[in-house]
C-alpha cells in the first residue's frame, strides 16, 4: 500500500512538472515590461499551472500585482500593467470582485488608456445587481476617449426602478441617454420631460441637463429654469421654448 502511495505521489509530481512545462511552452511572448518585478503571464498559462484552482491562482496573481503597484507608488515610478493583471485575474475567476472595484476606483474617468475596459465590462456582467459598480463603469465609458454615452445609458437604465439606489442615480441613465442623442432631439426630449407631471420637482436638474447639452455657462441656468417651469405650467408652448433655448447656443 505504501509503495502504491509513493508511486501515486511521484506520478502527481511528474504530471505537475509536465503541465508547467507545457503551459510556458504554449504561452506567447510577453510584452516588454520595464518595471522591475512586473510579470504579466497569459491567462492560458496560469490555467495550466493552477491545475484547476483558478480562484486561488487569480488571488495570488492579483496580490502580486497589488504589491508591485504599491512599491511603484512608493518609489515614484509608474506601474502600467495593473489593468492587464486585473484582466488576467478576472479571466481566471470572473466572480473575483476586488479587481473590478479597485480598477473602477483608481482609473480616472477621462483616462485615455482603455486597457481597463475589458475588466469593467466583465465586472458589470458578473455583478449585474451592483449599482455602485455600475455607476462607476458608466461614468468611465461616458467620459472615456470614445464618449460612449449610449453604453453608459444602457448600463444604468436597469437601475431606474431600483429603490436601493439613491434617486439621482436612478435617473442618471437619462443624462447619458440625452448626451448620446443629436442636439436637437435631446433638447426636444428634455422639454417633453418638463411636461411630465412626475418631473415637476426636477426643473433645476432638467435645466442643468440643457446646460450640459448646449455646453453653456452657469449664468444661463436661471433663465432656462424659468422657461422649463413655464412649459410645465402651460404658460408657453414647447415649440416656443425650443426656439428660445436653441437661440442660446454658442456658435
Amino acid at each position: 500500500m505504501k509503495l502504491k502511495n509513493k508511486f501515486f505521489a511521484c506520478f502527481l509530481a511528474v504530471a505537475a512538472l509536465i503541465f508547467a512545462v507545457l503551459g510556458f511552452r504554449n504561452s506567447g511572448d510577453l510584452p516588454e515590461v520595464k518595471e522591475a518585478g512586473a510579470f504579466v503571464p497569459k491567462t492560458e498559462s496560469v490555467k495550466w499551472l493552477s491545475l484547476g484552482y483558478n480562484s486561488a491562482a487569480a488571488s495570488l496573481l492579483w496580490v502580486d500585482g497589488i504589491i508591485a503597484y504599491s512599491e511603484s507608488v512608493v518609489d515614484g515610478k509608474i506601474f502600467g500593467w495593473l489593468a492587464n493583471l486585473a484582466d488576467a485575474s478576472t479571466r481566471l475567476d470572473s466572480l473575483f470582485k476586488t479587481p473590478y472595484t479597485f480598477m473602477s476606483a483608481i482609473v480616472a474617468s477621462n483616462d485615455p488608456d482603455t486597457a481597463d475596459y475589458p475588466v469593467l465590462r466583465r465586472g458589470i456582467e458578473a455583478f449585474p445587481d451592483d449599482w455602485r459598480l455600475a455607476v462607476s463603469v458608466a461614468l468611465r465609458f461616458a467620459n472615456g476617449p470614445d464618449k460612449n454615452f449610449a453604453f453608459a445609458a444602457d448600463i444604468m437604465r436597469k437601475y431606474a426602478g431600483d429603490t436601493t439606489a439613491p434617486p439621482h442615480l436612478r435617473s442618471i441613465y437619462r443624462t447619458f441617454e440625452l448626451q448620446s442623442m443629436p442636439l436637437e432631439i435631446s433638447i426636444a426630449q428634455i422639454l417633453d420631460d418638463a411636461l411630465n407631471p412626475d418631473y415637476k420637482s426636477f426643473h433645476r436638474s432638467l435645466a442643468i441637463k440643457i446646460l450640459r447639452v448646449l455646453k453653456l455657462n452657469n449664468d444661463k441656468l436661471d433663465e432656462i429654469d424659468k422657461i422649463l417651469e413655464a412649459v410645465s405650467k402651460g404658460k408657453i408652448e414647447s415649440q416656443v421654448a425650443y426656439r428660445e433655448i436653441m437661440g442660446m447656443r454658442v456658435n
